[in-house]
């Protein structure tokens, strides 16, 4: 099938010179540029007048491309593949191979891409298969690497697109394939979302220049910035004996099938505190998947569980969940083997989701000083709920995916927009003394109440920098602002607010008994998270952000033991980055006679992916169940310890 949109000038304008954009934001710490292949569909119609006339759209398109070459930034790596653009017959096998590299990836290969736009003619069908797996081996199978597809119409050979993307995806956590389909709809929108889904992506749809805009700034900002999981490889073994020694830094292993999997961390000093995060991609509609992350130490009569914390998300059914949780080896005699012991285990269980056997799993690792002070005081109390009045808001920020590529903000209001099934992170720092408020506003529109089912809602929940959640619970009592009710029960459109609070930053947090209090105890950069979960594609939503710190009055940072390699816990650091040096060493055999590895020699920052899946709740009495059992999760987190 022949298919194509003048829009195309739109997305090669802004799939690089998004790249070249100064951003409002301060981006990802060390997010250097991934390596990008844009795949653009030339099928034949493209020789059709453009919609805005003034020739035909090929025509427009390299008017655009010549200006974007001139706008490259010098650093970033960019390939060009186009397929459908030999004029050989639908029957003809050539047509079902017919995609080329016209420019190889590079950075001293803008003469090449000048030259390519002049010799550009699209006149073919449409191999989205092959010209997925030929833009897969243009990227190579190393470091990050992103592919985006530009397509506006069904597929015309076989094997199905979406069966390649998902092979794509299996090669590694460091590759994704983002998508954007260009005015289309029916079976051919169905097939280009799941390509997006099968590896990793982000599916957007653009039916004209202004839409097409937005959703390639962010496409095209997203593919520059770090993917969701990322780290050092390593192999945890089953055998807590045998398993390979690991320090701080951010690591990246998978999740246990049926016997938990350990590492060990060995401690700089005696009396300070190993912090362990860990993050996951949740499985699409799951109504509960979860890990238990506990650290050990070993004690005269054996292993001591100094803490234990659950991995989990929010919300029901989400298409893109992403999972964290985190806990330490912290407990409060300062003589305690947990505080003492030259090691201490770290240990992951599986403990719901059968599905997740196999898939990766990240652990953030930050070795925290002594404190020169045990905590004396209680913790603060929280802070009273506020409204705020949204200021003039910022509009050009794109939110990250996940912690690991979220653009660092300040106070202040953001305008975005949210597709269903998606997570937005922003982060800010936080200071010792400091709590965190983050109020949603949204107008609700007939699109979104259509959307809207058992089990849809829009969350907002507060993340520390290692992966714990700081979000005081108003399971009781909702603010009197907030819009109360389920989403599916509104009956009109009108304003709509929700948000999250954070507890005040003290290390006096750690001696709390509730989860979500000891996710005050340090200062750094914190995460807001936006969630959206309705059914369907169309109901986009725009939305306002509004950020703003208080002070609980003691904002005086604790005095920390000076320790060599060492960093204390500041606004602005980002603690899953604490150590730049991670060496892994490899461990003995485990259980099964499998050796533990280290395959890398230092933690990589953080990286970013936009899995977008469909939702799958299977009847009334299902979300009933599903909803109690992200009860129980949620309440545990906030309310225990």
């Amino acid at each position: 099938m022949k298919r194509s949109s003048y829009v195309v000038v739109g997305v090669l304008l802004l799939a690089w010179s998004a790249l070249a954009a100064p951003a409002v934001a301060e981006e990802p710490e060390d997010a250097s540029p991934s390596d990008m292949m844009l795949v653009l569909d030339a099928s034949g119609s493209m020789a059709d007048p453009a919609g805005g006339g003034g020739g035909t759209r090929i025509d427009a398109a390299k008017q655009a491309l010549r200006t974007v070459i001139d706008e490259l930034p010098a650093d970033q790596r960019v390939g060009f593949r186009v397929f459908g653009a030999s004029d050989v017959a639908e029957t003809d096998p050539a047509a079902c191979t017919d995609s080329q590299r016209v420019v190889d990836l590079g950075t001293e290969n803008r003469d090449d891409l000048r030259a390519a736009v002049d010799e550009y003619a699209p006149v073919g069908w449409t191999p989205t298969s092959h010209a997925l797996r030929e833009a897969a081996a243009d990227l190579g199978d190393s470091g990050q690497r992103s592919i985006i597809l530009v397509s506006d119409g069904e597929p015309t050979c076989d094997p199905d697109p979406c069966e390649v993307a998902g092979e794509i995806a299996s090669s590694g956590v460091d590759v994704r394939v983002d998508v954007v389909g260009l005015d289309v709809s029916g079976a051919a929108r169905d097939t280009l979302q799941c390509i997006a889904e099968r590896a990793g992506g982000t599916y957007y749809d653009a039916n004209d220049a202004e839409s097409l805009t937005r959703s390639l700034t962010v496409t095209s900002t997203r593919a520059s910035r770090p993917f969701d999981l990322g780290g050092t490889p390593v192999e945890g073994t089953t055998d807590p004996e045998a398993a390979p020694t690991i320090t701080q830094g951010r690591y990246l292993d998978s999740i246990p099938d049926e016997e938990p999997i350990h590492w060990r961390v060995e401690r700089t000093v005696p009396g300070s505190t190993i912090h362990v995060g860990a993050v996951f991609r949740g499985v699409a509609g799951s109504v509960g998947d979860a890990l238990a992350v506990a650290v050990y130490a070993d004690a005269d009569y054996g292993p001591k569980q100094c803490n234990v914390a659950t991995a989990y998300g929010i919300g029901i059914g989400a298409r893109s969940p992403i999972n964290y949780g985190a806990t330490s080896s912290w407990v409060e005699d300062p003589d305690d083997v947990c505080n003492t012991a030259d090691e201490v285990t770290v240990r992951i269980d599986r403990t719901v989701g059968i599905e997740l056997a196999g898939a990766p799993v990240e652990l953030a690792v930050y070795e925290e000083p002594p404190l020169a002070e045990a905590p004396t005081t209680d913790p603060p109390q929280a802070p009273a709920w506020t409204a705020l009045e949204p200021g003039d808001a910022t509009r050009d920020v794109v939110p990250g995916t996940s912690n690991a590529n979220a653009p660092i903000v300040d106070e202040g209001t953001y305008a975005l927009d949210i597709n269903p099934g998606e997570t937005q992170v922003l982060g800010i720092p936080l200071d010792w003394g400091e709590s965190l408020q983050a109020q949603l506003d949204a107008q609700l529109t007939d699109a979104v109440r259509r959307a809207a089912g058992a089990g849809s809602g829009i969350e907002v929940s507060i993340v520390n920098p290692l992966r714990a959640e700081n979000s005081i619970s108003f399971w009781t009592k909702e603010p009197e602002d907030w819009s109360t009710g389920a989403l599916a029960n509104t009956r009109e459109n009108g304003p709509f607010r929700t948000g999250a609070q954070s507890y005040p930053i003290a290390p006096s947090q750690r001696t709390s008994t509730s989860a979500a209090e000891q996710g005050a105890q340090l200062a750094g950069v914190h995460y807001v998270q936006v969630v959206y979960n309705v059914r369907g594609d169309d109901a986009n939503l725009p939305y306002t952000l509004t950020l703003k710190r208080t002070s609980s009055g003691d904002g005086a940072a604790p005095e920390y033991e000076d320790v060599a390699g060492l960093t204390a816990p500041s606004a602005d650091f980002r603690l899953a980055a604490a150590a730049a040096d991670a060496t892994p060493a490899a461990g003995g055999s485990d259980g099964d006679g499998q050796e533990g590895a280290a395959v890398a020699d230092t933690a990589e920052e953080p990286s970013a992916g936009t899995p977008w899946t469909t939702v799958a709740v299977a009847g009334v009495l299902l979300v009933a169940v599903a909803g109690a059992v992200v009860t129980i999760l949620v309440r545990r987190r906030q309310d225990a310890g």
